[in-house]
């Protein structure tokens, strides 16, 4: 045999080496395959090694014939880059958070008191989408209904910005016409999300007598529990009740003292045929259906259910998070 042949038969050293480093990468990427095969794989990869170290021809032929063996029956035939990779778990990472969001869950910030003391300004909460049924997502229309809304839930819908807008003028014409002035009802028809306590459904009559809310007809069950400084007004005291409907019981505030009634009366009210009737815990700092009037009942995007974050901003105190709301669930 010849110098030239024993040459051309010879292993390709570089050849090889790029074996190996092909080899090791498909081995470090495959997640189902068996610890024993892993180990035997790694262990030709390492003895594969030490052969081209070696300059070892003949060791290095036989053992990079078993490497390609076992590669072609375990391993994949190639070998995703590492960017591609990362794209795709990021890819799917963000299908997954969308499919929930769509679908199961979304994260809420209250960004106001409104809802105080049930809920304060800077808590982070999750709602549940999936309570009422399902919807096409980023539309109002759903495919399968399951719960009905309920009075006393607290709930999470898109603001009715065209209906608002429209109730609100017909209010002011109505006491125009009347020769009176309507009351000032401040808000942002651009607002996009609202969080408020469900007090009436349709077919309910709703109407405030002072302070007191009536639903058909019944006063809701009003208990004072404190008073204390008012959160964010120096000098000036808050007052806490308890208050029930259907049987949920959950707190309110008001900033006028007991007996004070001037200005609080509305109604009655008779929800329409699909829609709700919504109220903040806060009832004299919350723009609510007192306000703009009523909800579609498929502008709800979900029941609040728990309190997953707070942190004080510092207005009302100092600033950090409030631990002792992390995980309290939304009454």
């Amino acid at each position: 045999m010849s110098e030239e042949q024993v040459d051309s038969d010879a292993p390709d050293f570089e050849e090889v080496r790029e074996l190996v480093r092909e080899t090791q990468l498909k081995l470090k990427r495959v997640s189902k395959l068996s610890d024993e095969v892993r180990y035997r794989i790694q262990e030709e990869l390492n003895a594969l090694r030490q052969g081209i170290d070696r300059g070892d021809e003949e060791y290095v032929e036989e053992v990079a014939a078993t490497v390609r063996a076992l590669a072609e029956e375990h391993l994949p035939e190639s070998v995703k880059p590492a960017w591609r990779e990362f794209a795709e778990t990021v890819g799917l990472a963000v299908l997954c958070a969308l499919v929930l969001r769509a679908f199961f869950f979304e994260a809420f910030k209250i960004p106001s008191g409104s809802m105080e003391p049930t809920l304060v300004s800077g808590d982070h909460l999750f709602v549940n989408k999936l309570r009422y049924g399902v919807r096409i997502p980023f539309t109002t229309q759903f495919v399968v209904r399951f719960a009905e809304l309920q009075r006393g839930e607290v709930v999470v819908f898109r603001f009715p910005s065209e209906e608002a807008r429209a109730y609100v003028e017909r209010q002011r014409e109505e006491a125009a016409q009347r020769g009176e002035q309507s009351a000032e009802c401040i808000l942002n028809f651009d607002e996009k999300d609202f969080i408020k306590r469900i007090i009436g459904l349709p077919g309910d009559v709703v109407e405030g007598r002072g302070s007191q809310l009536v639903v058909n007809g019944e006063p809701l069950e009003r208990t004072p529990i404190r008073r204390a400084p008012a959160p964010e007004r120096t000098g000036q005291t808050a007052y806490y009740y308890r208050e029930a409907i259907d049987g949920r019981a959950y707190q309110i505030r008001e900033d006028r003292p007991p007996g004070y009634d001037h200005g609080r009366s509305f109604g009655p009210i008779t929800v329409e045929e699909d829609h709700f009737f919504a109220i903040g815990d806060n009832r004299d700092n919350s723009a609510d259906s007192r306000c703009w009037g009523q909800v579609p009942k498929d502008y709800v995007k979900g029941r609040a259910m728990i309190i997953w974050l707070s942190i004080e901003d510092g207005r009302t105190g100092e600033a950090g998070l409030r631990w002792d709301r992390f995980g309290k669930q939304v009454q």
